[in-house]
């Protein structure tokens, strides 16, 4: 009870990356700016990017060839006085409280506003990566002190069960013979559904992938990774119709949070 491990303190937040990361207007004339920004986050093939080869189960074998898609990389951070995108806090921003020395997910969602459901897929699907370092602070160092965590999921494969046979075996090398896959391989991320529509934002359609559960709220670098291939079978296209008509892209993280004094 005293390092708050049975009495977390629950939230839900949503994060806007047109308002409250790149600092564009929501109304008509910012548009522009918008557009321009989702231009720049396009690429010709996701396989080109590292992190989509290193973190990313695929949608599709590499021999299918090149998959264009949108890879919006940002920070986040719990700092005093700042937004979660490390902006000055200012109106309509939204923050996490510094005073708990760990701020965690317990789910996470993806939200288009504006998005064209007439004009491409439904049912959008992204990635969203923690790519870069965790960071916490210190639960009992009041000069608010950081810790930083690279982590990596690995994965610690089940052996298969041994008989008399195996055992015999001069040959047999344990760590090579008796795992069904690579023994510390990287546990790669799946795409999660996106939601969307032209009225206000649904917590209960955002908070939909439980994968990111115990990642800090606070890490270095994030990608979210939007693939053309899940908006039209013309990726290409399907992008053309994002960029052309979705007005922003909201991030929705339910949290958990320990004090630890």
């Amino acid at each position: 009870g005293q390092l708050g491990l049975t009495v977390p303190a629950l939230e839900g937040n949503k994060f806007s990356l047109r308002t409250q990361m790149l600092r564009i207007s929501s109304d008509e004339s910012g548009d522009e700016a918008w557009r321009n920004e989702l231009k720049k986050a396009r690429v010709a093939d996701l396989w080109q990017v590292p992190e989509f080869r290193r973190y990313c189960r695929p949608f599709a074998p590499e021999s299918a060839g090149a998959q264009p898609g949108l890879v919006i990389r940002f920070g986040t951070t719990v700092s005093f006085g700042l937004n979660f995108f490390g902006w000055p806090l200012g109106g309509g921003d939204s923050s996490y409280d510094p005073t708990y020395f760990a701020t965690k997910i317990r789910s996470a969602g993806v939200w288009f506003d504006n998005y064209d459901g007439a004009g491409l897929s439904t049912t959008p699907r992204v990635y969203l990566v923690p790519a870069g370092i965790d960071v916490l602070r210190s639960p009992t160092d009041f000069s608010l002190a950081t810790r930083e965590w690279k982590v990596l999921d690995q994965k610690i494969p089940p052996p298969f069960t041994l008989g008399k046979t195996t055992l015999q075996n001069p040959s047999y090398i344990p760590i090579h013979d008796s795992l069904s896959s690579v023994f510390g391989d990287v546990r790669k991320f799946s795409s999660l559904r996106a939601y969307h529509d032209g009225g206000e934002f649904d917590e209960s359609e955002a908070a939909t992938d439980t994968r990111l559960i115990g990642r800090s709220v606070w890490n270095t670098e994030w990608l979210l990774i939007i693939p053309g291939g899940t908006l039209l079978f013309n990726p290409n296209q399907g992008l053309d119709n994002f960029i052309n008509s979705v007005g922003d892209v909201r991030i929705f993280f339910q949290s958990y949070s320990y004090s630890g004094n």
